[in-house]
């Protein structure tokens, strides 16, 4: 089994994400570039490293121990789980794989609005009666797609709670109504067992699970559990 650690592991972190699927039985890891395997060498793993893309810099990849796909040292058989091996995919749902990935935000602020107020830039979103909103904290240079706004909804205190307003750099904006909610409150964007599925958040803004999950980049705080 070659294990997929390219895009930063897809998002999760190329060495974490490395040493788990070392760990849980692969034997090649698979990279863009040989400069992507430098840092997985510089954290110690020593198992050989598959490159899609070929390197002008032929001795720093054989000083990296790096085979380039299509080459004549490419092993003959490797199995490619790709993304199922996140629990993403056809594939992973299939074999009843939990995706491994949890994106969560805190709630900031909570506000009251009236009637025919607007909601973040642009005003894209006027309330249709007066409500209460709580701010999070997440917005579009954390990797959430600016689509999402007036579209997905994000699970807060139990509910499905929609986005309303366009998504900020570093905030979105929750419809709540009455929903007991404070600030420091968790809303989760997706999970697993029993919270919004990384399937669903992607077939509501129309992208693949695998381009969801990579968006969220390094300014997110990782916690691996």
């Amino acid at each position: 089994m070659v294990a997929d650690v390219r895009a930063d592991g897809h998002g999760h972190g190329a060495v974490q994400t490395a040493l788990a699927a070392l760990t849980g039985g692969a034997a090649w890891l698979m990279v863009r570039s040989a400069a992507d395997a430098a840092p997985l060498r510089a954290a110690g793993i020593r198992a050989p490293i598959l490159a899609t893309h070929h390197d002008s810099d032929n001795a720093r990849a054989a000083s990296l121990g790096v085979t380039f796909r299509n080459s004549v040292d490419e092993p003959p058989l490797l199995y490619e789980p790709g993304v199922a091996m996140y629990g993403l995919g056809a594939l992973a749902r299939e074999l009843g794989l939990e995706t491994a990935m949890r994106v969560s935000a805190r709630v900031l602020i909570v506000k009251e609005i009236e009637r025919g107020d607007g909601v973040s830039y642009g005003y894209t979103y006027r309330a249709p009666a007066s409500t209460r909103l709580a701010m999070v904290a997440i917005g579009y240079a954390d990797g959430l797609d600016r689509a999402a706004g007036n579209v997905s909804s994000m699970l807060l205190a139990g509910e499905f709670r929609p986005i309303v307003g366009r998504v900020a750099m570093n905030a979105a904006v929750l419809e709540i109504g009455e929903l007991a909610v404070a600030p420091g409150d968790e809303a989760v964007l997706f999970g697993g067992s029993g919270e919004p599925s990384a399937n669903e958040w992607s077939v509501a803004l129309g992208i693949s699970e695998d381009e969801t999950v990579t968006n969220f980049g390094r300014s997110v705080q990782r916690i691996y559990a």
